[in-house]
């Protein structure tokens, strides 16, 4: 290969990072800080480390679910509309798919994966019997 085409090559592998947006990282939780960050820090790393969600990518519908999976099933409090809206926009923004190389994967589904070797008879029973509706959550 020619110099020439070999110099082109590699200018066109560094592009992208020449084009990547410069924004600087709080140095306490590695969090980009744009608009809104100090909103996600504070409702967020009450309960985990920043680096729980800093090492995902995934698109504002999926941010979208796990706050409400968390809300659900992980005791996160009922978050005001606006809030929560700043908080997947922060999310999908600086956290988002990206390019295709760097983003996670989906879930897979429940029903395609193998049965739990380490779940005992109580907890399937238990389990079996909260989707019958026999066993309410605790109130809040």
């Amino acid at each position: 290969m020619s110099p020439f085409f070999r110099s082109l090559a590699l200018a066109l592998l560094c592009l992208p990072a020449l084009q990547a947006e410069d924004v600087p990282l709080d140095p306490v939780t590695g969090m980009k800080i744009a608009p809104d960050w100090e909103i996600v820090r504070n409702h967020c790393i009450i309960c985990h480390s920043s680096q729980t969600f800093l090492r995902q990518k995934a698109t504002e519908a999926n941010w979208t679910s796990v706050l409400t999976w968390m809300q659900t099933n992980g005791g996160l409090w009922k978050l005001e509309p606006d809030v929560e809206k700043k908080i997947v926009q922060y999310l999908a923004t600086h956290y988002g798919p990206g390019d295709t190389a760097n983003y996670r994967r989906a879930p897979i589904p429940a029903t395609l994966m193998p049965p739990n070797p380490y779940a005992s008879e109580a907890k399937l029973e238990a389990e079996a019997k909260k989707q019958q509706g026999l066993i309410k959550p605790p109130a809040k």
